[in-house]
């Protein structure tokens, strides 16, 4: 099962199944079963000894294979025709097929393999793997558990195990199981991890437009130079900049400054600049950080020094 741990950062464990010995002769004669559990999500693994039959005859198959045991069953396939792979889908049959494609729809699942190499290969962090880890950082705790984090940061399953598995890979946290649940953890300062992770960081900022005070959505929080100033003794900014997490067709703005009395500069994010902040109207600290353009400004790099130096030594902010 190293593929599906490898492909979607979930711990795959793999037990004998007793129950094939409720199941009729021509099914033991057709197949190979197995009990697999998938981040604790238990299922059954059915691989043909030979050619995979009809589609009406694999749906009589499985169907009998849950009348011994109410779990969803998988079909472990060496490999699969377009036509094959479609017909299974449209079916919403389960099936996984090693460096060709994955769906488990019971999980949420429909990966193929050029859209997995993209996704957890890179050393960017995605968006979730970010705030997975900022999340971490915030709390000053050794040892976090998925779920409870998943819940909090309103993460899907999926989510969260590929966030896990692209941040364990950078070496960025080490994860452990606790019974069935996952724990992160890290010996390291929070300071040195954070300092380690720079090179990795996402910019959380899609893109930068300019809009008329009046025409924004309320309650948008400061962001860039703006939060800066908000969080540290640095001046005011010469334009005010806000983040906006939505669709740019969603704002009434344009791609130029024209009139900075009139209008303010706002970031559109990849993800909620306000899931982590702990100060209100204001991004949270580390988004911001990681937000900032490369400044020779020493002013800027002191404040966000300062920044970082509160935040270490007494709270997330």
């Amino acid at each position: 099962m190293d593929y599906l741990t490898n492909t979607l950062g979930v711990e795959a464990n793999i037990e004998s199944w007793e129950g094939a010995e409720r199941l009729p002769y021509y099914l033991i004669n057709r197949y190979n079963f197995k009990k697999v559990f998938l981040d604790g999500i238990a299922c059954l693994f059915m691989k043909p000894k030979g050619e995979l039959e009809t589609l009406t005859a694999i749906k009589k198959h499985i169907t009998n294979v849950r009348k011994a045991e109410a779990l969803p069953v998988v079909l472990e396939l060496s490999g699969i025709t377009a036509r094959r792979r479609k017909s299974l889908i449209e079916a919403r049959i389960p099936f996984v097929s090693p460096e060709i494609q994955i769906y488990l729809p019971f999980l949420g699942v429909s990966l193929n393999e050029r859209y997995t190499s993209v996704k957890i290969l890179s050393e960017t962090l995605m968006p979730s793997s970010q705030l997975l880890f900022f999340y971490y950082l915030c709390q000053n705790e050794p040892e976090l558990y998925t779920s409870e984090i998943a819940d909090i940061l309103g993460f899907s399953a999926m989510q969260i195990s590929r966030a896990v598995k692209q941040l364990t890979a950078l070496s960025l946290v080490s994860s452990r199981k606790d019974g069935v649940r996952k724990v992160i953890y890290s010996q390291e300062s929070r300071s040195e991890l954070f300092e380690r992770a720079k090179q990795n960081l996402l910019n959380p900022v899609r893109k930068r437009v300019y809009a008329e005070c009046r025409t924004l959505p309320s309650g948008l929080p400061f962001a860039g130079y703006s939060a800066l100033s908000e969080l540290t003794m640095l001046g005011d900014s010469q334009i005010e900049t806000f983040a906006f997490f939505g669709k740019a067709s969603d704002l009434i703005a344009t791609d130029t400054l024209v009139d900075d009395s009139k209008q303010v500069e706002v970031e559109i994010w990849r993800y909620d600049p306000l899931l982590l902040s702990r100060h209100s109207g204001v991004i949270d600290t580390l988004s911001l950080i990681a937000s900032l353009p490369t400044d020779d400004d020493e002013r800027v790099e002191q404040s966000i020094d300062r920044l970082l130096k509160t935040l270490w030594g007494v709270d997330c902010g």
